[in-house]
């Protein structure tokens, strides 16, 4: 996992709780401790950190991860602008996701892969979004859902499925009309 995970987690802990309680954490976690935006960390060193957090913050990984998600889509926002302008709503920002995670993305970060990647205008008010990942990833990318979400203003329910013997392929259905929970 890239470095810059770490970074920007590290940063929405220390507007959320202080300077103090990051230090902390830093000197008590066993890992690292600093991280470089450039280079990439076993996935397991990150899971390692949410734990040692959401144990001294009392909040579950699960929704740490929907917050730190959430979070780093403003980031997203921020850092990477021009990627985000000229969309309407959701579904339009949604139907450029897949040439901006293969174009800017992978500029920016090579060594990162997104594999088996797509996603669908299934009719106007029902979008859906596949890709291969690890059950740990899915409430990074629920929160990833709720930034986009707020980003954009609009109310929608999400639907999240693992597809049976699909090597770990999960199905997001995004409906508009409803609350995005």
């Amino acid at each position: 996992m890239n470095g810059i995970f770490f970074e920007e987690f590290l940063e929405m802990i220390e507007s959320d709780y202080g300077s103090e309680l990051v230090e902390g954490i830093i000197i008590d976690f066993d890992g690292i401790g600093i991280f470089d935006s450039h280079y990439d960390y076993p996935y397991a060193q990150f899971d390692e950190l949410m734990n040692l957090v959401g144990h001294v913050v009392r909040r579950s990984v699960s929704d740490l991860k929907k917050c730190f998600g959430e979070y780093l889509f403003s980031r997203l926002v921020i850092l990477y602008r021009p990627e985000f302008a000229g969309n309407s709503d959701i579904f339009e920002f949604l139907e450029h996701l897949e040439k901006l995670i293969h174009d800017r993305i992978q500029t920016y970060f090579p060594s990162v892969s997104i594999k088996n990647f797509s996603s669908q205008r299934v009719s106007d008010n029902t979008f859906q979004v596949t890709y291969q990942t690890k059950s740990e990833h899915i409430d990074l990318a629920i929160g990833l859902f709720m930034g986009c979400q707020k980003f954009f203003n609009e109310e929608l329910l999400l639907n999240t499925e693992f597809l049976p013997n699909k090597n770990s392929i999960v199905k997001f259905t995004l409906s508009k009309n409803q609350v995005l929970i």
